[in-house]
Parts: C-alpha cells; sequence; structure tokens
C-alpha cells in the first residue's frame, strides 16, 4: 500500500512526538547530582527503562505517575542512591512539561489534512487535555495503551474503520498490530543490528510528511 491509501494514523506519543528521553534526563538530574561520578545518559535511561518495564504490569494499580515515580526510586537504588517520596512525585509530573520534537506541530498540523490522526500513550488525566491542545487533536482521539484501537472492534464499527485503514507509526514493533499498516521512526544517527520490518521507514515527522507529499505527486 501507499502512503496514501490510508485512512488514519496511530501515532505513538512518545519518543515520536514528544522527547520523552530528554524530558526524563532533564528531571533526573536533581537525582544525579549527588552521584560521585560521571554518568553516560543512554546507559541510565536503560536501566530506567528496564525499572519501567519491570513495573508496567502493575500499570493499572499505580497509574502513570505512580509508576514513574516508582521507576525513579528503583533507579536511585540501582544506582547506590537516596531519593523521597515527594522527589520521586516531583520527577513524576514533570512528564506534563516533556517537549514536542520540532517537527511535531507542523507534521501533525499537515498530516491531519489527509488522515484521522489517533495518538497512543500513557498520561495522567489531568494531563491528557493538555497534550491534546499541544498536539492539535481530540481527546477522543488520545488512546490509552490499556486498550489498543486496532483490536476494539466496538471503536472500529463506530468509526467505521478496519486496521488495514491504519498505519502505525512507532518506535519500535513491539505491541504492534500486523493486521494494521506499520511506519518505523528512528530519530538520530543510531544504526539497529537488524532492520526491523515495516512498511515504511523514516527519520522523523518531517520525513513523513515529505514522503507523503511524494505519494501524491505519483
Amino acid at each position: 500500500m501507499h502512503l496514501t491509501d490510508y485512512r488514519a494514523l496511530l501515532i505513538d506519543c512518545d519518543e515520536v512526538l514528544v522527547d520523552r528521553d530528554s524530558g526524563i534526563w532533564t528531571a533526573l538530574q536533581p537525582l544525579l547530582e549527588s552521584h560521585p561520578g560521571a554518568l553516560a545518559r543512554e546507559a541510565v535511561l536503560a536501566e530506567f527503562d528496564a525499572a519501567v518495564r519491570g513495573l508496567y504490569p502493575r500499570f493499572s494499580e499505580l497509574g502513570f505517575s505512580g509508576l514513574l515515580c516508582f521507576a525513579h526510586r528503583q533507579l536511585a537504588e540501582r544506582l547506590g542512591l537516596k531519593a523521597n517520596w515527594e522527589e520521586g512525585m516531583s520527577f513524576a509530573r514533570s512528564a506534563s512539561t516533556w517537549s514536542l520534537f520540532e517537527d511535531a506541530p507542523g507534521a501533525m498540523l499537515y498530516l491531519r489534512k489527509f488522515y484521522r490522526l489517533l495518538v497512543y500513550c500513557d498520561r495522567d488525566a489531568e494531563d491528557r487535555d493538555s497534550l491534546c491542545e499541544r498536539l492539535g487533536i481530540p481527546p477522543e482521539d488520545l488512546h490509552s495503551r490499556a486498550i489498543n484501537p486496532l483490536e476494539d472492534e466496538a471503536w472500529l464499527l463506530a468509526n467505521t474503520l478496519q486496521p488495514e485503514h491504519i498505519m502505525q507509526v512507532s518506535k519500535a514493533s513491539e505491541r504492534l498490530q500486523k493486521s494494521a499498516g506499520l511506519c518505523l521512526i528512528r530519530r538520530g544517527p543510531e544504526q539497529p543490528t537488524e532492520e526491523q520490518s515495516a512498511d515504511f521507514h523514516i527519520t522523523s515527522m518531517a520525513d513523513l510528511v515529505a514522503q507523503h507529499q511524494l505519494s501524491l505527486r505519483r
């Protein structure tokens, strides 16, 4: 299929539209300042992500802020540092200030002329409206990771969509629905050891816009 064949995009919020890693790294600085040695950014983020993955089965119990708060505490323990709950919650609330990638607002403005834009992410209820406003989408198009819209038959029927009408835009292939199209984004110069199978590969949301414009000319 061509890019112009899809009717909707299901876009991962973090690391596609929102610069999650930079937001986490910045918010971790008060904790890391007490570490006696220099710590590599990628190593710290990898440790943090490992803590998040381990806690994710408890997401329904913890919520998004709770997940980040517990991950912050576990990271501190792994690094031999001390952190109290107040510091953990302050870190967790930083999620509301994570910045968008520079190309995200313009790309969303362009793409919504051609697609229904669905954004897939975890956020606390009090942060969802402001995130929707920043992304330029209605609240009903912000979908929690607890429910994959591609697997929700009632939602698909109500919105006259089929999974094959939808292209996923994601940084990673985990949890992706094989019956839908897939566009993998890889920002930055890092090269994967093994190329993941996808219908399209892009380096930024601006690149997706450029590829769509080329498809329109075909």
